[in-house]
């Protein structure tokens, strides 16, 4: 498998971003695999928030649920270059 291929086959990035009327954070992150499922952090990680579900448009759901901010969906787009690093275990 050459290094385009583990890039096609990498989960999508999103955020979930919460906004206020003065302010806004990022509220989760999210890996969507494209396959029907996604997981989703807090901000910080750690054993905090953590949700699985089908879609990051159905993420953004359990976050839409709190009516004092607004909640929106960031898709995360690298252009960096993929890192070639090879290692090998003997």
């Amino acid at each position: 498998m050459d290094d385009e291929e583990v890039v096609a086959e990498a989960p999508k990035l999103f955020a979930i971003v919460q906004e206020d009327a003065e302010d806004g954070w990022v509220a989760a992150w999210g890996l969507d695999f494209g396959d029907g499922t996604a997981e989703v952090t807090g901000p910080e990680g750690g054993p905090g928030l953590r949700i699985s579900t089908t879609s990051a448009e159905r993420a953004l759901w359990y976050f839409a649920i709190d009516k004092t901010a607004r909640a929106r969906l960031v898709w995360v787009e690298r252009a960096e270059e993929v890192m070639r690093e090879h290692q090998s275990v003997t």
